[in-house]
Formats: structure tokens, C-alpha cells, sequence
């Protein structure tokens, strides 16, 4: 219902659902017992600050949001797609941790199990060339090997090169969408968002793999909807390796964001010039991969020595 309301943003929503009863039976919700349900639109406005046609819409249309968010949940328990809030014992704990704003509503279609596996990011900017393609793609090639799960995205071409590489070896993906679920899946969710991975006709198996939207369903994609994108990628993230970062970009200062906050971030020396941006990340602190990239990898995941040997006579990635 909160996400059928205009102008309603996640600051508003997260107050709002704070103040929601907890412990209830299939999140049955007496709103009697919600103060704001009774507030006029000026209260709202003073007291919750919201948007002026957010407090006129939750005050004097009651009865059509109500109905409204009645079709979309009953849409959704069909479709499978879950409605987790930052109150649900089941919302992404890496997400709390990560953002001291977390997104106050998510999406979720598919397999849950995967946010308590030990998943894995590779990043770069979006003027990736074609050496930082190489990397990534082996890079999350090896990693989806070792048996972690990538976290990336539908959208531009270095997620899409990260989920093609986890793909191609029938490894399980965490997909965060820039957009609603099913704007994302305009032919049905069993049409599989990863565009080049259609190639092999390839459908979306929920049993595998999960997608997680912060955005209504419908919505579509909008520039701003990218930070956000980017930001849930790094929460869910538990090792973070940047390619190739742009000085001053989304990247860089959300790879510093995950050092911060404890996460692996490791940072690939390329051959020839380093990418300022890259430099700043290794000068902050960031973990360097230099010749034995792969090994120094490995070694953060306590795989035993042998599993690593057959790295290192690969000399395809390794910089100075």
C-alpha cells in the first residue's frame, strides 16, 4: 500500500513502517492501531514530513489505496514474488550494515537462499575497455568456480560481462534490477534478463538464481534508479574487485564505502598506465592484486594451498 502512494519516498516509507505492530500472523496489519492512518493531511505533513499529495492521498483515499494494494498482493503471492520490509526477520541483513538508509521496501523472486552464501562483485566503470573485459570475465569466472555467488546486474556492460561469466558456468547469480520486476521481465518471469545469456535460450530459473528489486514493479528504468542499483550490488557483496574505476564516479566511492565497512575490496593493477581511479582505492587502503592476483584471491576465500596451484602458471591477466 505505502508503495502505491505518489510522491512517497523511501525516507517517508522507512518512518512509516517503523511505526507499524510487529510479531503479527501473515503480516496483518489492524490499522486502527497506525497513528498516521488517522492523521489529517496537514499532520502528516508536520509530523512524518511527506510530500503534500503523499499526506492528501494516505488521509482522504483510504479506500482506493486499499483496494489498489489488495490487486497488487494478490498479484504478487501468485506471480511468487515476495514483499520483504527492513522489519522482516527475512530482509538482507548486508544491507543494514552496509547503508545507514537502507532501501525500506524489496522485491524478491527467487532463491533466498543465496544471501546466506559468501557472494562476490566485480566492478567497473562504465568506459570498461577491452582488457578490463577480459579481466572481469575471468575474474568472475574463477570466483563463480570457488564457488561463490555472483551479485550483479541486468544492466550496463560490466554486469552484464559478471553474470554472462556465472551463467556460462551454470553458477548461481543475485541479479538487482534498476528497475520494478516486471519491467524487467516484460515476456514473464521465466524470460531471463541477462540479455546475451538469451542467446542460449536460456530461461530464468528461480530455483538457481534471485533477482531483488528496490522499486515498485512497474517501474521503469530512470538514471537516478542506478546509485541505488549500485549501492544494494555492494551491500549484498562480501568481496568486491574493481577492474577499472573512473576518478570521482559511483564505483570508486562505493568501493570505498564497502572498505569501510569491512568488506574485501580488492584492486586490479592492470599492464601499463593504472587508472586513477584505481590508484586512489589502492592508496586508501583497498587491496592491491598484482602478479599472483588470482592466488591472493583464493587465499582470502581459506581454500586449502593445491586448490590455488593451477592459477599460477596462467600469465593471461597478470599485471606488474
Amino acid at each position: 500500500m505505502l508503495h502505491s502512494v505518489p510522491h512517497l519516498g523511501p525516507k517517508g516509507i522507512a518512518h512509516l513502517i517503523s511505526e507499524l505492530p510487529s510479531g503479527l500472523p501473515d503480516s496483518t496489519i489492524d490499522l486502527a492501531q497506525v497513528r498516521a492512518w488517522a492523521l489529517s493531511p496537514d499532520s502528516l505533513q508536520k509530523e512524518y514530513k511527506v510530500h503534500p499529495e503523499a499526506a492528501r492521498c494516505l488521509a482522504l483515499q483510504k479506500d482506493e489505496l486499499l483496494s489498489a494494494s489488495a490487486e497488487i498482493a494478490d498479484a504478487v503471492k501468485k506471480l511468487g514474488i515476495r514483499v520483504i520490509t527492513i522489519t522482516d526477520p527475512d530482509y538482507p541483513a548486508p544491507l543494514k550494515e552496509y547503508d545507514a538508509g537502507p532501501p525500506p521496501i524489496v522485491y524478491a523472486y527467487g532463491n533466498m537462499g543465496l544471501l546466506r552464501e559468501r557472494r562476490f562483485a566485480v566492478v567497473s566503470s562504465l568506459t570498461i575497455g577491452g582488457r578490463g573485459i577480459e579481466v572481469t570475465r575471468e575474474l568472475a569466472g574463477m570466483l563463480s568456480d570457488e564457488g561463490l555467488v555472483a551479485v550483479t546486474s541486468h544492466n550496463t556492460h560490466p554486469y552484464q560481462i559478471v553474470g554472462l561469466a556465472a551463467k556460462s558456468r551454470n553458477a548461481p547469480l543475485v541479479m538487482v534490477l534498476d528497475r520494478g520486476i516486471l519491467s524487467a521481465f516484460p515476456q514473464g518471469l521465466g524470460w531471463e534478463p541477462v540479455a546475451q545469456a538469451r542467446i542460449w535460450n536460456m530461461r530464468f530459473d528461480p530455483e538457481k538464481d534471485l533477482v531483488l528489486s528496490a522499486f515498485r514493479l512497474y517501474d521503469p528504468w530512470i538514471g537516478a534508479n542506478g546509485r541505488e542499483r549500485d549501492r544494494i550490488v555492494f551491500g549484498l557483496a562480501d568481496i568486491v574487485v574493481a577492474v577499472d574505476v573512473r576518478p570521482g564516479g559511483v564505483m570508486e566511492s562505493e568501493c570505498l564505502r564497502a572498505h569501510k565497512r569491512g568488506r574485501e575490496v580488492y584492486v586490479y593493477q592492470q599492464e601499463g598506465n593504472l587508472p586513477i581511479g584505481n590508484k586512489n582505492l589502492v592508496e586508501k587502503g583497498c587491496h592491491p592484486l598484482k602478479s599472483e592476483w588470482a592466488k591472493s584471491l583464493l587465499t582470502t576465500l581459506d581454500l586449502p594451498a593445491e586448490e590455488t596451484q593451477s592459477f599460477e602458471h596462467d600469465d593471461l591477466l597478470w599485471g606488474d
